[in-house]
């Protein structure tokens, strides 16, 4: 059994989690209301702010406590929450790709933007993933109809990534880039969305589809412990608290049809659970 607290977050897309650790808060967006919010864990207050950008919302990169880098249909902004502005930051997409490449799921190494690229209809294998560095863009690999993860063991020079709509997990060297397969789901487990690192060879995944999150056993490649949730489309999972030892858990409303909401009431909902493993730290991103 396992301690939840669950938050209302009605989200219909819930996407992105990243822990605030200088103000013990979490982040977090809906993709698809185009909403940035935050949860403070020491007053247990939930605060969601509309953005206007369009649809499909990507990825959010903490810079600083104020500030984040939000990436979406129109490219990417900063955002300041004090002042709730926008300011155009960067687009890595080709002429040519505005219309049908958005982007997705994303995180930060040291001195590196890592960002996920999706066929906005998720039909077409022209989705990739790289680093922003410098302003430049590095692409790492290609050929995917959705981009999710990544997540970075930077001292074991690992980087894991989620093929969702393959149903796979693979695993980059950090030196040379060379790929291998992690694991492939099976279809009752439903497909791999956004993962996170423990410090103790684990890699945690959310499962679009199958109403769990599950951690990956790094040595054997196989799961070896799953969280059951009452809500079917899990999106994301990172590590938050001053002890990095919860899981905060995103999830969707949509694609959850009447008759599966009665099981799965809590979709759209986020989740906090305590758990025996702690996260490895993902540090905000230093802007030049």
């Amino acid at each position: 059994m396992f301690d939840f607290d669950i938050l209302d977050s009605k989200t219909l897309l819930g996407e992105s989690g990243f822990y605030l650790h200088k103000t013990n808060e979490i982040v977090f967006l809906d993709l698809i209301e185009t909403s940035i919010i935050f949860y403070s864990i020491d007053n247990k207050i939930l605060n969601k702010e509309n953005l206007k950008l369009k649809k499909p919302l990507g990825n959010v990169y903490p810079i600083d406590d104020d500030n984040f880098i939000i990436s979406s249909y129109e490219g990417m902004h900063i955002y300041n929450r004090k002042k709730k502005s926008l300011k155009y930051f960067n687009d890595v997409r080709k002429i040519n790709e505005l219309v049908n490449i958005s982007y997705n799921d994303g995180t930060i190494s040291k001195n590196k933007l890592w960002i996920g690229l999706s066929h906005l209809k998720e039909s077409k294998n022209i989705g990739y993933f790289g680093y922003l560095q410098d302003k430049k863009f590095v692409t790492i690999d290609k050929g995917f109809k959705v981009s999710n993860g990544p997540a970075i063991d930077e001292k074991k020079v690992t980087l894991y990534f989620s093929d969702s709509l393959n149903s796979s997990i693979y695993e980059y060297s950090l030196k040379n880039f060379k790929k291998k397969t992690l694991l492939k789901f099976t279809k009752n487990q439903g497909f791999p969305d956004g993962i996170a690192l423990d410090n103790k060879n684990g890699l945690w995944v959310a499962h679009w589809g199958g109403g769990q999150v599950s951690r990956v056993n790094l040595k054997t490649k196989k799961i070896d412990y799953t969280i059951k949730l009452p809500a079917l489309n899990v999106t994301s999972v990172t590590f938050v608290g001053k002890k990095l030892n919860h899981l905060f858990i995103t999830t969707a409303k949509i694609e959850t049809n009447k008759t599966q909401l009665k099981t799965y009431k809590h979709s759209g909902s986020s989740f906090i659970i305590k758990t025996k493993y702690t996260g490895l730290k993902i540090p905000y991103y230093k802007l030049r």
